[in-house]
């Protein structure tokens, strides 16, 4: 009865995971196709938030891979590193945009 019970909440988990990755992805989309440096800020803010997101179900799922509830571990070690590489993305980007921004900034202000 528990195990099934678990099952049914990492089914849960695993469907908020695959929706928190299709969003992430849709707004990944709209900061790559902008050219304007304060909407790619407001991007990357919404980027920000489906990370962390994610991060707490990375946290759910890390806790589940470290216990001994589940046999298979595969698919919880595929999604934890799903997530991580989300987060690295992110990352990756986001100091693009500061440094962007900064260099803009003072380009603007040497005039």
């Amino acid at each position: 009865m528990a195990a099934r019970k678990l099952q049914q909440e990492f089914e849960k988990c695993e469907k908020q995971i695959k929706l928190g990755i299709e969003s992430f992805d849709g707004a990944y989309d709209k900061y790559t196709q902008s050219t304007n440096v304060t909407q790619s800020h407001k991007l990357v803010d919404n980027l920000k938030t489906q990370c962390k997101k994610l991060q707490r179900l990375r946290d759910q799922v890390k806790t589940w891979a470290s216990g001994n509830e589940f046999k298979d571990k595969t698919q919880l070690v595929f999604y934890r590193e799903l997530i991580e590489q989300v987060r690295d993305l992110l990352l990756r980007h986001e100091s693009v945009i500061l440094t962007s921004f900064s260099n803009r900034k003072w380009s603007s202000s040497k005039r």
